[in-house]
């Protein structure tokens, strides 16, 4: 085998690992043909911030992606948020979107995640992602998505277009093999 073969043998093998598919692999999030719906999160950086734009009917059919958070590590975040300012800055803000949203713990202070999100968008230089919240695993919102808010489910990741679901990613990982996945599914869904 040559190196070429390996490397993208890696590839495959790692996929079912980040995609969410059927068998044994986590679901969580709405699936591939579902349609997103309005919700209203508290923005705490990006071009909205400071409100409860719903970013679904404000930026209603552009392309976008949005990353649901539950307890997953910050540098794992920072990477995917990395990533989709890259790719909004590549494709320019009116043709892609980008939201992380954190599902705030029970118990948590706004104020503490309100610093979390400043100290995350200040260390990535983010312009364009908007870091938003919602109010712990029993805001309605959580339920809508269908997000899993099982300890082991640490991020879903979901890209849409026209409002309808193109991709979902349970757990995404962003090192070189997830954030490759993430953008060909964004490349897919925007032309890019």
């Amino acid at each position: 085998m040559n190196k070429t073969h390996i490397a993208l043998t890696g590839f495959l093998f790692a996929l079912p690992l980040i995609v969410s598919a059927g068998g044994g692999a986590a679901k969580s999030g709405l699936a591939v043909g579902e349609m997103v719906s309005a919700f209203e999160p508290t923005h705490v950086t990006g071009p909205d911030a400071g409100s409860k734009t719903c970013p679904v009917c404000k930026y209603g059919n552009t392309p976008a992606v949005q990353v649901w958070v539950n307890g997953d590590k910050i540098g794992n975040v920072a990477k995917i948020a990395d990533a989709l300012e890259g790719a909004i800055k590549m494709e320019g803000p009116s043709k892609l979107k980008g939201f992380v949203v954190f599902i705030k713990p029970t118990g948590e202070s706004d104020a503490k995640i309100q610093n979390l999100l400043r100290m995350v968008a200040n260390q990535c230089h983010l312009q364009h992602v908007g870091l938003l919240f919602v109010d712990g695993s029993a805001n309605e919102a959580v339920g809508e998505y269908k997000i899993n808010t099982a300890a082991s489910v640490k991020n879903t990741v979901i890209v849409y277009r026209d409002r309808k679901v193109s991709a979902n990613f349970v757990n995404l990982v962003g090192d070189d093999g997830g954030i490759k996945a993430l953008k060909m599914a964004m490349m897919k869904t925007c032309g890019m």
